[in-house]
């Protein structure tokens, strides 16, 4: 009993009131003021705030005191933050049936090492993601036609002016969108194209949005070709658009198409998928009807030339049903999505499983990817970011 008085009287001398949670955060917020305005200089306290761990930050700092959320959710802390490159790689593994259950991989050891797991759910009203960029998802709700940009880690979004033309097919148009961030910056634009018919030609026709800042599509570009792929980002500072004649790069900041390379030579009907690869841009064609060998091409940008960097052997023990899509190219590992062999019964009863795996090109292994989610599941490459958007509910 006198030990439990002794620790009683000792918090009342530090002005500490167990029972009164109001009391303690007042003083709390006084403390926290006093450190940041009084006792340390705001360019100090934004760098003890960076060297904070993130989870630290979203989960605990940033609801200390004004203060520190006001230094947190600063444009200019954001950036000291994404210049330390704090925030780790990972996979964003999207939910198509519940959305709320998706969550976050980041990676601990390589691809096919440890993951730790995060729940980064998002409502379900906000429908698919169309693509993603430094920590900010793209979404399109088919059955409202609404566009969403998404912070899952903070929990704030955007709702984005319709696209240009709202047309009866609007789903082929979410394929034609890219964000995009503007070099050394926390700015984020969006890009889409859409086609017009003029003068007996199909013009495609180049929009940029800046996001959070314009209420309405800006015309950037027109082209006379047919746009087949969903474009890439090269991860600094250009846009890759993969047309049916040729690659067109475009410059994020200037908003100019820059230069045009050509296209890999692919046997007819066959229809190729575009990867970034590090710093080139990959192309994945299939060699055989059966979906279990694949020819792998890399670009070139000083020749202007295709060649041949690799076949891709994909009947490594694994008993594929169908093959779905190649996903991300991330470091030598090439992660794709796949169906399993399943009879009728346990397709019906089960629903169709879609298993994701990861192909190593320098040591030609196929391992399936177990922390992933067997089922109606996507994956996207990720990183978790601290810019903020508007948190005004639909």
């Amino acid at each position: 009993m006198a030990r439990r008085r002794s620790k009683k009287n000792i918090s009342k001398k530090k002005g500490i009131c167990s029972d009164s949670v109001s009391n303690s955060y007042d003083h709390a917020t006084k403390s926290c003021e006093v450190i940041s305005k009084v006792l340390l200089p705001e360019d100090l306290m934004f760098y003890i705030l960076t060297l904070v761990p993130l989870d630290c930050l979203i989960n605990s700092a940033r609801y200390v005191c004004k203060p520190w959320a006001a230094i947190i959710a600063s444009s200019f802390y954001v950036q000291m933050c994404e210049s330390r490159a704090r925030s780790k790689p990972g996979l964003y593994v999207e939910n198509r049936t519940t959305r709320s259950s998706s969550y976050f991989l980041e990676f601990k050891d390589g691809v096919n090492g440890q993951f730790e797991r995060t729940n980064l759910g998002i409502p379900q009203e906000m429908g698919d993601i169309i693509c993603t960029r430094d920590g900010i998802l793209l979404l399109w709700n088919f059955f409202v036609n609404s566009i969403f940009v998404v912070n899952p880690l903070l929990k704030s979004w955007l709702r984005i002016p319709p696209f240009p033309i709202f047309g009866q097919h609007i789903s082929w148009r979410t394929t034609r969108c890219a964000i995009a961030r503007v070099p050394g910056t926390i700015k984020f634009k969006l890009f889409f194209v859409d086609i017009f018919y003029i003068s007996n030609a199909f013009w495609y026709v180049f929009y940029m949005l800046r996001i959070g800042i314009d209420n309405s599509w800006r015309e950037i570009a027109r082209k006379e070709y047919l746009f087949q792929h969903q474009p890439l980002y090269n991860e600094s500072s250009d846009l890759y658009w993969i047309s049916n004649k040729e690659v067109i790069v475009m410059d994020v900041d200037k908003e100019i198409i820059l230069r045009e390379y050509p296209l890999p030579q692919v046997p007819s009907g066959e229809d190729p998928t575009y990867l970034w690869m590090e710093n080139r841009l990959s192309c994945i064609v299939r060699k055989d009807p059966h979906y279990k060998t694949y020819n792998i091409y890399i670009l070139d940008f000083d020749s202007r030339k295709w060649s041949f960097y690799h076949q891709m052997e994909l009947a490594f023990g694994h008993k594929l049903a169908s093959f779905e899509a190649f996903r991300l190219w991330i470091d030598d590992q090439i992660i794709f999505r796949a169906t399993p062999h399943q009879n009728q019964l346990s397709k019906i009863l089960q629903g169709i499983k879609k298993m994701h795996f990861c192909y190593n090109v320098k040591t030609k292994q196929l391992i399936k990817i177990e922390d992933i989610d067997v089922g109606d599941f996507k994956v996207w490459f990720h990183t978790n970011s601290l810019v903020s958007l508007s948190s005004t509910p639909p």
